[in-house]
């Protein structure tokens, strides 16, 4: 995590972004595992000290790099938890649709396994605050009396968006359409109003 207390020049944005963008490339390109501050650095056209600067280790670049760059807008609320939902898919998806995004969703899958350091962080960091806000999407729904009050919502948030995220780690395409039918049947499986 960058530090709060810093001397000399304020750190650029601008190569922020370029780090951040080039990592989250690479790991599409190489895996967690064969990824590099060193190979990040030279795709960024910044020195290893720049990044250090920064980013204390691998770990932590990485991370930054996913909250970077996965979906982070708040929740939506469009008036309706269908709505909402239709609109947290259109973000996954958005997210999802170059090939390098899927390339590095999967390689993350599998990296996770292998790295619990890397797991423990990423739920986190990544995966908590994000589901946050489909809970909150769900939380409003049964308020408002579109889902029962008896809603298993952490299940529900797996089916939401379970599949989606699944044919993301697969390398597949998911067309707006197809994730509208998701969120549509599952919302139906789940009693929406």
């Amino acid at each position: 995590m960058m530090s709060e207390e810093r001397r000399g020049r304020p750190l650029d944005t601008q190569r922020d972004e370029v780090i951040l963008s080039s990592t989250l490339r690479l790991m599409g390109q190489y895996g967690y595992d064969a990824l590099s501050v060193e190979k990040v650095a030279k795709s960024a056209g910044v020195s290893k000290a720049t990044i250090y600067r920064r980013y204390p280790n691998k770990l932590e670049l990485v991370l930054a790099s996913l909250d970077q760059n996965l979906y982070s807008l708040p929740a939506p609320d469009t008036g309706s938890g269908l709505g909402d939902l239709h609109e947290l898919a259109q973000m996954i998806l958005s997210f999802g649709l170059n090939d390098e995004t899927r390339c590095m969703f999967g390689t993350m899958m599998m990296a996770r396994a292998r790295h619990p350091e890397l797991a423990q962080a990423m739920h986190k960091r990544i995966v908590s605050p994000r589901r946050l806000r489909v809970r909150s999407v769900l939380e409003r729904a049964v308020a408002r009396g579109e889902l029962s009050k008896e809603t298993p919502l952490e299940l529900a948030m797996d089916m939401v968006f379970g599949a989606m995220l699944v044919r993301l780690a697969r390398g597949e395409r998911l067309s707006q359409d197809q994730a509208r039918k998701l969120v549509d049947a599952t919302w139906q499986g789940m009693g929406g109003a």
